[in-house]
């Protein structure tokens, strides 16, 4: 997946740099180095999120239910 939006982002990169009239060297270095970066932040965020969304998920559940088994059930004793 990374790859591929690296290959995203490079090609718009030199199709921008070709529309600004840039030469073709510029535009392929301008299109290699946005690519690369592109598929490198994508890779971090995407493995980052296949484990904070997992954790975050098992986190919120169990303050849940944390929260939720600490209410009284019933009236206490003499409130009645």
């Amino acid at each position: 997946m990374s790859l591929i939006i690296g290959a995203l982002i490079g090609g718009a990169a030199y199709a921008l740099a070709k529309k600004r009239r840039a030469s073709t060297p510029t535009a392929a270095v301008t299109a290699t180095a946005a690519g690369v970066g592109g598929a490198v932040v994508s890779g971090l965020v995407l493995s980052a999120a296949t484990v904070v969304v997992p954790v975050a998920i098992v986190g919120g559940l169990g303050y849940y239910l944390l929260r939720r088994g600490n209410r009284q059930k019933a009236l206490g004793p003499g409130s009645g």
